[in-house]
């Protein structure tokens, strides 16, 4: 619910038209970067420790912006933000392609999880994408 309540704003925030073409370039995005990550031979398991500092940052300096206001350090914050999102879908793909390798775990339960992963991280390079180049309604 609280996701809907959350999605439901962006219609009355931004123009339609707007919302549909940047929705339609982020599932573009999207697409190219699950492909790298899907055919990226290497393990990036090794970047999780890092991409969870740079959220944890991310998310703590957004807080910050809240209370101080600064469109400077928003704009700064929204191109991290997507930035360190699309680097999180890549590592997300490949995490998954690993995953579904390793027999020994339950592949329904895999499969959930991977789910509501890539649902995340599409969710947020949208929004970004949106907060960046959006037509807001007067």
């Amino acid at each position: 619910m609280i996701n809907g309540v959350t999605l439901s704003v962006i219609f009355a925030v931004f123009e339609l038209s707007s919302i549909i073409y940047l929705f339609g370039i982020s599932a573009i995005i999207y697409a190219i970067l699950a492909l790298i990550g899907y055919k990226t031979n290497a393990n990036l398991s090794s970047f999780g420790p890092y991409i969870t500092v740079f959220l944890i940052a991310g998310i703590v300096l957004s807080i910050i912006n809240l209370f101080i206001g600064n469109s400077t350090l928003e704009i700064f914050l929204d191109w991290f933000i997507l930035i360190l999102f699309m680097g999180i879908t890549i590592y997300d793909i490949n995490k998954m392609k690993l995953l579904q390798q390793d027999p020994s775990l339950n592949s329904d339960k895999i499969y959930i999880y991977c789910a509501m992963q890539l649902y995340l991280d599409f969710i947020n390079i949208f929004l970004r994408i949106l907060s960046i180049f959006g037509k807001r309604k007067n």
